[in-house]
């Protein structure tokens, strides 16, 4: 602050130009947000939604909006196209690599600005487009992981990495693999098709769950949080979508949700202060 003021008297100003003010207000939202969730967990974990958002927004895209190897609409008289897409999948892969894009480029402003707008969407959209003849809205079930991912993203700040980019693809082809395992090409796949095929998800999710409980015994509790908080996006996704009755059987829901809210709880005492835990293991050093 003092440093603003000092800037602020050699340029004759008596107020903060629109740039600091939007700095300290981003500045401000950042400290409070370190209260709820460490910095180093947050950051991990955005970079890790962004990742799945990312990945699983364009598998939405090429298998239910374009799917280019379906020369015809698949709903005539029911679904009106947007060109050659489908259904709206084509706007949230858009924002999703404007997204991914600008993480990627150090413009994360740029990012969280997206992910707000793609958030906003996804709330409005399906009332809007629920005409039973005319544009088809992503299923609710899938627009709410997506929302889910942009929000856990937004709140850290992700990695600039080759390594984002590639777990990006790693979610498209696993949701690829999802899509694909409900039935052939043969015919178009419905965005909601993505949950019928979950189990490979629901399986990696209840490994990585188990990996987050042993170093979380082992007390690496930085690795074991980041796990529970990336995972938050999928499993408060599932849990939401059981409950409305928008996704059929897939695993028990209960078996994921209860060990992820355990360990969101312990993340937030710890992070405010409420809660110690063990120190990590130190390293060892060599003589």
């Amino acid at each position: 602050m003092g440093t603003l003021l000092d800037v602020a008297d050699g340029e004759d100003r008596t107020h903060p130009t629109r740039q600091e003010q939007w700095a300290i207000a981003g500045h401000g939202i950042e400290a409070r947000l370190d209260r709820i969730v460490l910095p180093e967990v947050r950051n991990a974990a955005s970079t890790a939604a962004l990742a799945m958002g990312a990945g699983l927004g364009l598998a939405e895209f090429v298998f239910t909006s374009w799917s280019p190897w379906i020369h015809s609409n698949p709903a005539p008289g029911l679904m009106v196209q947007i060109g050659p897409f489908r259904d709206t999948g084509f706007v949230y892969a858009a924002l999703w690599g404007v997204a991914l894009s600008a993480a990627l480029a150090g413009r994360w402003a740029v990012g969280r600005a997206t992910l707000l707008i793609l958030v906003l969407l996804a709330t409005v959209t399906p009332y809007f487009l629920a005409s039973p003849s005319g544009v088809w809205s992503v299923d609710r079930a899938t627009l709410f992981l997506l929302s889910t991912c942009a929000v856990v993203a937004a709140l850290g700040r992700p990695h600039r990495s080759h390594h984002t980019a590639a777990a990006a693809v790693g979610w498209a082809l696993l949701g690829a693999l999802s899509y694909v395992s409900t039935s052939g090409l043969s015919e178009w796949l419905s965005s909601r098709s993505i949950w019928n095929g979950n189990l490979y998800a629901w399986y990696a999710t209840g490994v990585l769950e188990l990996a987050a409980i042993g170093l979380a015994l082992a007390r690496y509790w930085r690795a074991a949080f980041t796990i529970v908080l990336s995972l938050a996006p999928y499993v408060g996704a599932l849990s939401f979508n059981r409950l409305r009755g928008y996704v059929g059987d897939s695993g028990s829901v209960t078996f994921l949700a209860v060990p992820l809210l355990i360990g969101l709880l312990l993340l937030v005492l710890h992070s405010s202060g409420r809660l110690e835990l063990p120190p990590a293991p130190s390293r060892r050093t060599s003589p």
